[in-house]
C-alpha cells in the first residue's frame, strides 16, 4: 500500500493529485517606489504575464511567471509598464 511519503515529486516534496499548493505567496518591490508588498500568484494558469497595481503607490506593474508542470513557482519578475 502507498503511503503520502511513498509519492514524491522530481523535487523530493510529497505530492498527491488534489493537494499541489498552486497559490505562492510572494514579497515583491515595485520598481517605481521600491516599497515590498506580498502577492498571490496561481501556480495553476501556467505561465503567465499580467498588469498588478502596486499596493503603496497605485502605479501599473507588469508582472511575468514561470512555473513548472505541477504549478510551482520557478521564476517572478516585475517590471515598469514603461520598460
Amino acid at each position: 500500500m502507498n503511503t503520502v511519503s511513498d509519492k514524491r515529486s522530481r523535487h523530493n516534496r510529497a505530492f498527491l493529485a488534489g493537494t499541489t499548493p498552486l497559490l505562492h505567496e510572494t514579497k515583491i518591490e515595485c520598481p517605481y517606489c521600491g516599497e515590498h508588498y506580498t502577492t498571490v500568484v496561481d501556480g495553476s494558469a501556467g505561465d503567465q504575464e499580467y498588469f498588478e497595481d502596486c499596493e503603496i503607490c497605485c502605479r501599473p506593474i507588469v508582472v511575468r511567471t514561470h512555473v513548472d508542470f505541477e504549478g510551482n513557482l520557478l521564476l517572478l519578475s516585475v517590471a515598469r509598464e514603461d520598460d
